[in-house]
């Protein structure tokens, strides 16, 4: 397989959105906006989750992440 796209790129995207949804610089009407373009691809990234196979370790992925987002809450001050 050759793979055309790359995460650290689309994390990246994310990420600008994220930063421009906290500007402190802008109003609600323009950071809601962003906020709701979060949404669009939250929900799309689920839509095509539920479309894929289950895989081996797939479980355990799961887990650790669950675990690492536990430590990332407890850790919050």
């Amino acid at each position: 397989m050759i793979k055309e796209w790359s995460l650290k790129d689309i994390k990246n995207e994310i990420s600008k959105i994220s930063w421009a949804e906290s500007d402190p610089r802008m109003d609600g009407f323009v950071t809601w906006g962003c906020k709701q373009e979060l949404y669009e691809i939250l929900w799309y990234v689920e839509e095509k989750l539920r479309k894929c196979s289950t895989y081996a370790g797939e479980e355990d992925f799961l887990k650790e992440h669950d675990k690492e987002m536990t430590w990332r809450i407890l850790n919050e001050d």
